[in-house]
């Protein structure tokens, strides 16, 4: 399934382990017989949890990554728990989510302080948001992402959907399971449409 890149535009990532990107596969298949516009997959549209997106410049990204390697160096992950399937009306889109434990906080914040310096703010990112409220858009101008405090909520994204109706229809169908996601590294992804993740460029270890 071919996808539209964002060229030098990135998303720090964790990836669930395999039994956990089996399961968000099979349900993103499931939603994509009623109408999504992709399904996850292992080679695209990869299974992720969303830390910060980030656009940065070529002539910047190697300084970026060793400014990310610091970040994280040592720091003091734990698990994270499938908890729910939401549905995102506004966006259209349906994901599986997990808990918001003190330590990702602290982990997606500390990604976002040390990197933002490096956000190239003439890549034009808020034309690939479609957030409205005030404070989602305050987030954009200031981060570049509106994915920040009560707007940070950590989630696979398992499908886009052009219509409300077959978005409900779909996800009607999906059953929950509950897994642990244990986390002992980090990944820095190329986007694609719907800021999916495409490809993995770097795996970061704590």
């Amino acid at each position: 399934m071919a996808a539209k890149i964002y060229k030098n535009y990135f998303d720090v990532v964790i990836l669930p382990q395999k039994e956990v990107q089996d399961y968000a596969i099979s349900l993103s298949k499931q939603l994509y017989k009623y109408g999504s516009k992709w399904a996850l997959g292992k080679k695209s549209f990869l299974p992720h949890l969303t830390l910060y997106h980030i656009p940065v410049k070529p002539k910047n990204f190697d300084d970026f990554v060793a400014e990310l390697e610091i970040a994280v160096k040592d720091f003091r992950t734990g698990d994270l728990k499938t908890d729910g399937i939401r549905l995102y009306k506004s966006l259209r889109a349906v994901s599986l989510m997990t808990d918001k434990p003190d330590w990702l906080k602290k982990l997606y914040l500390r990604v976002i302080k040390k990197t933002l310096k490096y956000f190239d703010w003439n890549y034009g990112v808020e034309k690939l948001w479609r957030e409205k409220s005030s404070k989602a858009i305050a987030n954009i101008k200031k981060y570049g992402t509106p994915l920040v405090g009560r707007y940070f909520m950590p989630h696979i994204t398992l499908a886009v959907f052009k219509n409300d109706k077959d978005m409900i229809k779909g996800s009607n169908k999906l059953k929950l399971k509950e897994y642990k996601i244990k986390v002992k590294s980090i990944f820095i992804c190329e986007l694609g449409e719907s800021h999916s993740c495409q490809r993995i460029v770097k795996q970061i270890y704590f």
